[in-house]
C-alpha cells in the first residue's frame, strides 16, 4: 500500500528545464565563450556538476562567477516558465489527502521554494504545506546521489516499497529507480498530471 510519494520540480511539477538550460548556457557563452556541450551531457544535474563537468571536459572560467551568473537569470526569468497551474493543484490537493507528498529537487532551495509558491503548491489556503518534506541541492547531496528520496522516505517514514517517486530527467530517474521505489517516468507537466490521476 502506499504511504509516500516523492516528485521532482523541474519538468515535473514546472515545466521550467528551458529554463536552467537557456540560463546556463548563456552564463557560460559569458565567460568561456569557446564551450561546446550538449544539453543531454549535464540534464538533471545542478550548476555546480554542471560546471564541474565543463572542468573536466578542459574548459577554463570561474565557477563561482558562473553560477552566481546562472541563478540571477534563472531568479529574473522565473515567472515566464513557472506558472500556475489548477489541474496540477487540484490532483496535488486530492493526492495530499491519501498520501504523504514530498518534493526532492537538484535546484536551489531559493528557486524550490519561490517556485512552490508562484504555483501555490508551497502552503494551501489553510496555510498548512502541501508538501510533508521539500529536500533541495542546497541543502542535500545532489542527484544522483539517492540520499535524498532516502531522507524524504525517512522524514514519512516509509519505506521503497511504499513510496513512488515521479521522475522526468535520466539522472533522475536512474537516482529512483536505485531506492527501489517505484518509479513513475513523466516528459513534462502534463504527463504528471495523467499519471497522479491514475492513483
Amino acid at each position: 500500500m502506499i504511504d509516500t510519494i516523492i516528485f521532482d520540480l523541474d519538468g515535473t511539477l514546472a515545466d521550467c528545464k528551458e529554463l536552467h538550460q537557456i540560463a546556463f548556457r548563456d552564463a557560460v557563452m559569458e565567460l568561456c565563450p569557446n564551450a561546446k556541450y550538449e544539453d543531454e551531457d549535464i540534464e538533471g544535474r545542478p550548476t555546480r556538476e554542471k560546471i564541474r563537468i565543463l572542468h573536466t571536459m578542459g574548459y577554463e572560467f570561474n565557477g563561482d562567477k558562473l553560477n552566481e551568473i546562472k541563478q540571477a537569470q534563472t531568479q529574473d526569468r522565473l515567472e515566464e516558465y513557472v506558472k500556475y497551474n489548477e489541474p496540477l493543484c487540484n490532483e496535488m490537493l486530492r493526492l495530499q489527502k491519501k498520501y504523504k507528498l514530498c518534493c526532492a529537487s537538484n535546484a536551489t532551495a531559493n528557486f524550490v521554494h519561490r517556485s512552490l509558491k508562484i504555483m501555490q503548491l508551497h502552503h494551501r489556503g489553510d496555510g498548512n504545506q502541501v508538501f510533508t518534506k521539500i529536500n533541495t541541492a542546497t541543502y542535500f547531496p545532489p542527484k544522483p546521489d539517492p540520499y535524498t528520496f532516502f531522507d524524504c522516505m525517512r522524514w514519512t517514514k516509509s519505506t521503497p516499497e511504499n513510496t513512488i517517486i515521479f521522475e522526468d530527467s535520466i539522472v533522475g530517474i536512474q537516482c529512483a529507480l536505485a531506492t527501489g521505489c517505484t518509479t513513475i517516468r513523466v516528459t513534462d507537466v502534463a504527463h504528471t498530471i495523467e499519471e497522479m490521476k491514475k492513483l
